[in-house]
């Protein structure tokens, strides 16, 4: 760390303050206004002692308490950290700028906007992970275990960059390292938990249906090209997202495209574009909820299609995935995709 000597530590805790904020923004502001009393620390750094107003540290609890209520139900916390998801660059940025008072604006700029950046994607990360595990019919975690790990990791992560800027900046760094692989698609599940709220909100103005060829975005029909005088009359799609999916990412967001003959889900990945047979997988139950529509796939590493209440019903996604796909034989392990 001999790089960092000369550097103000104010620069120095702005990364681990920026991703403890993304994670449990309340929680890291509690732990800020009552730093200074507590006794540990006498100041904090650049203006964040401003956080230690009584009427501060009273509605920062207020909102703790309401996250953690709006968390304990999947439906709540999906409209909650989606709101969020402006909530918290913003919070990162004001963040910033209290804890970067007085330094030039050379600095100031650009810390603010590195802070926006890593407080978004951490609060994405960590929600896409609690939506994998909520879309997951076979996992059905302990919320107040996991808020608890969150809650614990948040306030050791504040207590280090107060006592160790140098430490707790290491630590940041390896926390994004380590985490850098899964992030992908918990920050792509929690986009698409984004849609299924739209999608919920605005159900009532059009009854579900396929999208027509018309509405793809140009790169499935780009994708789909030589499809076009498919079987059946042509070709019908919708948004969907696959969650281990053989050969595709841990979570992948695509469209579900019916061609006549099987369905087929393609995707956007680095350098092109990746599809995923839907024939070659065996479909073993639909089903519906609050805000998506699941298609169950055999395996052992249980894959799924998820749509939202937008796209086809219920009755529809049977007819494509389970009444012409009783003459498959068992589905093979398709294994699960990276990243």
């Amino acid at each position: 760390m001999s790089a960092l000597e000369g550097v103000p530590p104010e620069i120095i805790i702005l990364p681990p303050l920026a991703l403890a904020a993304g994670v449990d923004l309340y929680l890291t502001l509690l732990v800020l206004g009552a730093a200074t009393g507590s006794g540990w620390w006498a100041t904090l750094p650049g203006a964040l002692g401003d956080l230690d107003a009584p009427g501060v540290i009273l509605i920062v609890g207020g909102f703790y308490l309401l996250e953690f209520l709006a968390e304990t139900r999947p439906s709540t916390a999906l409209f909650w950290n989606a709101f969020h998801a402006i909530i918290r660059p913003l919070a990162g940025v004001l963040l910033a700028l209290l804890l970067l008072e007085g330094q030039p604006l050379t600095i100031v700029v650009p810390g603010a906007a590195l802070a926006g950046i890593l407080a978004s994607v951490a609060h994405a990360a960590r929600t896409g992970g609690g939506v994998l595990l909520w879309l997951d019919s076979a996992r059905h975690p302990n919320r107040l275990l996991i808020a608890l790990f969150e809650d614990v990791a948040v306030i050791g992560m504040v207590v280090l960059l107060l006592d160790a800027p140098r430490a707790a900046l290491l630590a940041a760094l390896l926390v994004i390292t380590a985490t850098l692989h899964l992030a992908r698609s918990q920050v792509r599940a929690f986009a698409f938990a984004i849609r299924l709220v739209w999608a919920k909100a605005w159900r009532t103005l059009g009854h579900p249906r396929w999208t027509d060829p018309q509405a793809f975005p140009r790169w499935v029909r780009d994708a789909l090209a030589g499809d076009v005088m498919a079987p059946g009359g042509g070709l019908r799609g919708s948004p969907a997202a696959g969650h281990r999916l053989p050969r595709a990412p841990r979570f992948a967001v695509g469209w579900v495209v019916v061609r006549g003959d099987t369905p087929l889900f393609v995707y956007q990945r680095h350098g092109g574009i990746g599809e995923v047979d839907m024939g070659s997988l065996r479909a073993t139950s639909v089903s519906e909820s609050a805000f998506f529509r699941r298609v169950e796939l055999a395996g052992t590493a249980s894959p799924n299609l998820y749509f939202g209440l937008d796209g086809p019903g219920t009755e529809s996604l049977r007819a494509e995935f389970l009444a012409t796909r009783t003459d498959l034989p068992p589905a093979r392990n398709p294994g699960a995709g990276g990243g």
